[in-house]
This record gives C-alpha cells, sequence and structure tokens, in this order.
C-alpha cells in the first residue's frame, strides 16, 4: 500500500465561495487515490465536505489567521511535511509553511470567480465545476424528505436573502410558482419543494399558499446545506435570490435561476452548465453607486418583473 499524501487545503470562506472547492477537491482526490486531506475552512463551511471520505480532519477556524488562535492553529499545521498546500486566501499562515508544491492565491484575486481561481492554482486546463460528495445515507435521508415520489416533478424556491436589499418580494415568488405549476405552467401538477435558513421563514410564509398544502413540502430551517444539495439532486427547477440555496442547486445541475440586483453576478454567480441569471435592469455598478456600502434599508430588486423571471423559467422548461 502506498503511503499517503498529505494535502492541506486553506479556503476560509463562506459557504457559498467554499462551495467552488467541491468539484477540484473531487477532482484532486481522483488523481490522488492516497490523498489524505487536512481542510481549514470556516465552521459554517465545513459540513459542506462531511461526506468526502478522503478528507482526514476538518479544521473550522472563524477566528483572525493574526491572532492568537491562528498563532496556535499554525502551529500544529506545522508539525506535518505537506506534499500539496492549496490555499485560495491566501492567509498568512501558507508564507510559514513547507510544502512539495505549493499553489497559493494572489492577494489581488478580487475579480476572479473561485472556481476558476482554484481551477487555476491547480493548473486544470478548464475549470472544475462545483458539485459535492453525498453518502448513501444522506441521499436516502433526502429521498425521505421528498416523500419518495420521483413521477411528479418538483421545483425548488429558496425565497430568503442575506439582507433585505438583495430580497426579490416574497408575494411574486409566490405568484411565480403558481403560474408556473398551474395548467398551463411548464411544470404542471408539480410539487413545491422550500428552503430556507432560520432567518427565512418569515419570506417562505407567502409561498406556502402558492400550491394545495398536501403539494407543499416545507424545510426552511429544517436542512443542513449538504442535505439540501442532496434534495436538490431531484429537483426539475430551482429559482431564488444570490444564496447558498442558489449555488447549491447549480452545484446539483438542477435549471437554477438566480435574481440577482446588489451583488456583481459577473464574480458571485455560480458556474454551471444550467445556470441562468436573471439581473434587474440596473447593472451592479449602478446599484452600487447609489448604496455604496450595499447596507440601506432599500430593496433593489423590485423592479426585476415578475414577468419577466416567469418568461425565463418557461422558456428554458419548455421542450422546443
Amino acid at each position: 500500500m502506498s503511503r499517503p499524501f498529505p494535502i492541506l487545503v486553506i479556503a476560509l470562506d463562506a459557504p457559498k465561495k467554499a462551495l467552488a472547492l467541491g468539484g477540484v477537491l473531487s477532482r484532486l482526490l481522483q488523481e490522488v487515490p492516497n490523498a489524505a486531506v487536512t481542510l481549514v475552512t470556516r465552521s459554517e463551511s465545513a459540513p459542506l465536505f462531511a461526506d468526502y471520505p478522503q478528507i482526514e480532519t476538518v479544521l473550522p477556524f472563524d477566528g483572525e489567521v493574526a491572532s492568537w488562535a491562528g498563532a496556535k492553529l499554525w502551529w500544529h499545521l506545522r508539525k506535518r511535511a505537506w506534499g500539496l498546500l492549496l490555499d485560495t486566501g491566501p492567509s498568512l499562515w501558507s508564507r510559514f509553511l513547507l510544502a512539495k508544491t505549493r499553489a497559493i492565491a494572489s492577494p489581488y484575486h478580487e475579480d476572479e470567480h473561485p472556481v476558476v481561481l482554484a481551477s487555476r492554482l491547480l493548473k486544470l486546463e478548464v475549470p472544475e465545476l462545483p458539485w459535492l460528495q453525498v453518502s448513501d445515507a444522506r441521499a436516502a435521508g433526502a429521498a425521505m424528505f421528498l416523500d419518495g415520489d420521483e413521477q411528479t416533478p418538483l421545483l425548488a424556491i429558496a425565497p430568503g436573502a442575506p439582507w433585505q436589499g438583495a430580497q426579490w418580494p416574497a408575494e411574486r415568488f409566490s405568484v411565480l410558482a403558481s403560474r408556473l405549476m398551474n395548467e398551463e405552467g411548464p411544470l404542471k401538477g408539480a410539487r413545491l419543494l422550500i428552503l430556507g435558513g432560520e432567518g427565512d421563514r418569515e419570506a417562505a410564509t407567502a409561498l406556502r399558499m402558492a400550491a394545495p398544502k398536501a403539494r407543499v413540502i416545507e424545510l426552511t430551517g429544517k436542512l443542513d446545506p449538504l442535505t439540501a444539495y442532496a434534495c436538490l439532486r431531484h429537483c426539475h427547477a430551482f429559482v431564488g435570490n444570490d444564496d447558498i440555496w442558489l449555488h447549491l442547486a447549480a452545484a446539483a445541475n438542477v435549471p437554477s435561476f438566480g435574481l440577482y440586483g446588489p451583488s456583481d453576478d459577473a464574480v458571485e454567480a455560480p458556474l454551471g452548465r444550467n445556470v441562468h441569471v436573471l439581473r434587474t435592469p440596473r447593472r451592479f455598478e449602478e446599484i452600487r453607486a447609489m448604496d455604496p456600502n450595499l447596507d440601506q434599508a432599500m430593496c433593489h430588486m423590485l423592479d426585476l418583473s415578475l414577468n419577466r423571471v416567469y418568461e425565463a423559467v418557461r422558456t428554458v422548461l419548455t421542450p422546443a
């Protein structure tokens, strides 16, 4: 048996950015069968990689790298001779760790998509699209949440957003779902899967009324992101704001419709074969000029019309 090849991955990113590593890690582990990976990431991102058997250790870290806690973690990491060091930050640690091969991001990569960045650092000719490994047990649990009905189409919607300015009005999501699932819609008779975190329950309230109770699967605040990803693999379409659920749907290769306004979709929208970005008529730079810190108590999504979103989804889902 060949000796383990130690790989250190440092990705101190929020979940929707850390998710970019999913496909890259899978590719890396495929090409290095004896890989023994240590992953350092934010605690909210760590659960995304729970089902990667080749990840030997996950070290959640939420503090400042230049701190006492950061120094303790660096001291722990320096005890091992790394075969490969991948740092997407870059972090201060990578300057003082020894590795045979180093793939360290430049400090000036803010305008580079995280998927492109991770793929470039590993010298992949084509960016490796994100996807996540899911255990058999988790897949079975997801099927249980969905009642095991594979015959009826499943529309997933995540109506919440990280802040008020990026949230498309909840009542529009409700009308959109009704139109998509009615007799003339492209998802006639579909079931509705509602996703979101604890803070999205209010946004989900109006959406529950879009279909009869028996056709609604309400999972807001009930699923961790990786289990939500396992559920999304069963869906026929996803619609949502710029949040982790959109990135999970894109990674699951579901036809995904992301609603964008006060965020730069050129860098922040997920990459995928079935991703469709629907922006407000205003460019990100125009919105940023009005709200420089993106923190004002106003909704920047009002000029993205319901009809435009519906027609975009209908066009993609309706066979030619």
